[in-house]
């Protein structure tokens, strides 16, 4: 009897530990459960998800739109031609300037826009007279573009007609003279000075022995563009000496870029060119208000087929401009 009730003990005492064991098994196989969230936790979640990440304030909330619908189309005319392109855009209700591309690039004679501005700032500190007489002597006169090389005997001009000459007629004599007068290193500095931190000036024009050694002039579409929206503003030099320049800069007898395609406007600007490289560049006047604009390009396999492509491009800067008006308006 005795044995027998052991025999029932230890029964039950298997029973009982296995029993455990199961229940233990079985809460290990069961998912975890979190505790159900409230209306406030829910509420809260779904608004940090709908929350929109932060981006800088601006102004005119459409001003990015603006700019990315503009940077679309003018990336669309570019890819319909084998050259490379860079551009420079900016419209007077904008905070910043829209930029595409901002390698250096071979300036051509679009760096003359610097010299420009060295002379009238020097000018403005009683440094340069623009009224002195320069003689030009035979030993200077070199090809390309210009109408001094056409000269017979050593003609006189002032520094201010040699800057005009510079200008509108793109005259390669008259920029090398005025780079002996004025002198490269003030040019240079002029450039640093303001910030033109891409734009290299290392060789005269026409001077075919520097480009052997690969010394070339460089600039790229920022630095000319900055230089133009400063000069748009009179923050270059002085309102009376950038407007002194603006009027010079209307004489550019180039017209087959940015005139051609908006024969309507009236253009501050300076081109250049070399084989394989058309630029233009300067601020466009309309509707009482003024945009920049600096289209330039490398590379081309077709002189005309550039130039249309950056006449259209011209053309929608121009309608992109045309809209802000109307959103100001309105």
């Amino acid at each position: 009897m005795r044995r027998n009730k052991k025999y029932v003990y230890r029964l039950i005492g298997g029973c009982i530990c296995c029993g455990l064991g199961a229940m233990a098994w079985l809460n290990l196989q069961e998912p975890v459960t979190q505790p159900a969230a409230s209306v406030t936790d829910t509420a809260s979640a779904q608004e940090e998800a709908a929350a929109p990440t932060q981006t800088p304030v601006l102004v005119n909330q459409s001003e990015p739109v603006e700019q990315q619908k503009l940077e679309a189309a003018l990336r669309d005319s570019m890819a319909q031609d084998s050259a490379q392109y860079e551009a420079y855009v900016w419209l007077p209700d904008w905070q910043k300037p829209l930029i595409i591309g901002n390698h250096q690039q071979s300036s051509a004679s679009i760096i003359k826009i610097y010299i420009l501005g060295t002379a009238f700032e020097l000018a403005g500190h009683g440094q340069l007279d623009l009224q002195q007489a320069v003689t030009v002597h035979q030993s200077d006169m070199v090809g390309g573009a210009g109408v001094i090389n056409g000269r017979s005997g050593e003609p006189q001009f002032t520094i201010r007609e040699l800057l005009k000459l510079m200008i509108t007629e793109s005259d390669n004599t008259a920029t090398n003279v005025l780079m002996d007068t004025i002198g490269v290193d003030r040019i240079r500095s002029f450039m640093t000075a303001h910030g033109y931190s891409q734009s290299v000036l290392q060789r005269k024009m026409m001077d075919f022995n520097a480009l052997k050694r690969g010394e070339d002039n460089f600039t790229t579409a920022a630095d000319v563009g900055k230089f133009f929206r400063e000069l748009r503003t009179h923050q270059v030099v002085s309102p009376a000496a950038d407007q002194a320049m603006i009027d010079i800069l209307f004489g550019q007898t180039d017209t087959e870029c940015f005139p051609a395609a908006l024969p309507e406007a009236k253009i501050a600007h300076k081109t250049g060119e070399l084989e394989g490289v058309y630029h233009d560049a300067g601020i466009i006047y309309e509707g009482g208000q003024g945009y920049v604009l600096c289209i330039m390009s490398e590379h081309s396999h077709g002189r005309s087929n550039t130039l249309v492509t950056m006449r259209t491009m011209a053309k929608l800067v121009d309608a992109a401009y045309h809209e802000s008006l109307g959103n100001q308006a309105g």
